[in-house]
């Protein structure tokens, strides 16, 4: 098997040899054995034809284990430098107060004081509710942002309140300011004696805090900002379609007095609103001095009317009304004698005729008849006529008579007539 070989003899003994039939199958897969060559000697003394170990002009293919990479513990490291610092900044801006977060900072506490002090508290709202609306303004806007926006200024080391207001902080404080009540529809609706307070809580402390906004506070950017203007036309509306509601007519009770008439007004009850009653018409509504109201008629027994007005105003200046006219007559003109003193004969008796219910300064006429027949004056005439006084009532005149006259004699100005008592 070792021995020279004719040609065309093959070894079969499965060492191989250059040139020659070498062992079949897939080269080994594995690394050699440590301290082996990668390929041992034929019997020939020579390797096998093939690349040296490593390949050409490279390193060995197997050249012990590879290298760890040392970026990721390099990117750790940084990561937990930049949380450490952020942790470090985070407690310095929280316990410093700046901007907006962690406890107020010494200059906001002596702002807080400042607007609380200066602000006016609407009534139905306590000192310790403006003290925490003020609080939670400050947290979310520091003292150098409200600076800035104009409603804190710097005196010395103190600050001053302006009272000028943006819509954005205005609106924000009276949220504020009914948030830190428990029960702040109560108190708004005990101010504005509502019977109830649900519609409140529907309509909600953004839309409410609007409309107090806008109509408590002075706004310095409301002509760019037309928020609180809105706000407030919302909160008005919702307000109207919970509470307001037309009144009843008035009705007035008509009395007749002299040349006039008197009208008694009883006021209607109106729920969330205060009702005032006016008269005079379109025009020159006045409001009612108590509870009745006269109109003037030129004469006795004339007709005389009033246009009546009722006026529900509620809180939040919304006004419902209705009207209605009455109507009434005034006393009657009347004419009657009174039993005046004589003089002109011993034994006689004298009777005045008066008048009144007449107008100012007009002629009237009086006739006398005694029996129905010819009155017997003395002078002959059975008539007087006169002007009326101002005021529509006087002395027109004085009759006398003897002791023996038991007669009926009867004075008559037009439909009027007035008999003496015999």
């Amino acid at each position: 098997m070792g021995g020279p070989r004719k040609h065309g003899e093959y070894d079969v003994s499965g060492s191989g040899t250059p040139g020659w039939p070498g062992p079949q199958g897939p080269p080994p897969s594995g690394p050699p054995p440590y301290g082996q060559p990668a390929y041992a000697p034929t019997q020939f003394g020579q390797p096998p034809y093939g690349p040296p170990p490593g390949g050409f002009g490279g390193p060995p293919q197997y050249g012990g284990p590879p290298r760890k990479r040392r970026w990721p513990l390099f990117l750790g490291l940084g990561l937990s430098l930049l949380l450490v610092i952020g942790v470090a900044v985070t407690g310095w801006l929280y316990f410093s107060g700046r901007f907006g977060i962690g406890p107020l900072s010494a200059a906001d506490k002596d702002a807080v004081a400042a607007i609380t002090d200066g602000v006016d508290a609407p009534a139905w709202a306590d000192e310790d509710q403006v003290e925490c609306a003020v609080d939670d303004l400050i947290h979310e806007s520091r003292s150098g942002e409200l600076e800035k926006r104009g409603l804190i200024e710097r005196d010395g080391d103190d600050w001053t309140y302006t009272g000028e207001w943006e819509v954005a902080d205005a609106t924000a404080y009276f949220d504020k300011l009914l948030d830190c009540s428990d029960d702040w529809a109560d108190q708004v609706g005990e101010t504005w004696q509502l019977e109830d307070t649900d519609c409140l809580e529907d309509i909600g402390t953004s839309t409410i805090g609007a409309y107090f906004a806008r109509d408590l506070l002075t706004l310095s950017d409301k002509d760019r900002d037309d928020s609180a203007e809105k706000g407030h036309a919302k909160a008005v509306e919702e307000l109207d379609a919970c509470y307001a509601e037309a009144p009843a007519v008035p009705k007035g009770t008509a009395k007749p007095a002299y040349r006039s008439v008197t009208f008694t007004f009883e006021v209607p009850s109106a729920a969330n609103g205060e009702v005032v009653i006016n008269t005079g018409g379109a025009g020159s509504w006045t409001p009612l001095s108590g509870s009745s109201a006269s109109v003037d008629t030129e004469e006795g027994g004339q007709r005389g009317c009033v246009e009546a007005q009722v006026v529900v105003t509620y809180p939040w200046g919304t006004t419902s009304e209705s009207q209605a006219e009455s109507c009434g007559t005034s006393k009657p003109k009347r004419i009657w004698w009174k039993k005046a003193k004589c003089t002109s004969a011993p034994g006689c008796y004298a009777w005045q005729l008066h008048y009144e219910g007449f107008k100012d300064y007009t002629s009237i006429t009086a006739r006398y008849t005694s029996n129905g027949g010819n009155c017997m004056a003395v002078s002959g005439g059975c008539a007087d006529t006169i002007i009326t006084q101002g005021g529509g009532r006087g002395r027109l005149v004085t009759w006398s008579f003897p002791a023996s006259y038991d007669g009926a004699f009867v004075a008559r100005i037009g439909k009027l007539s007035a008999r003496i008592k015999n």
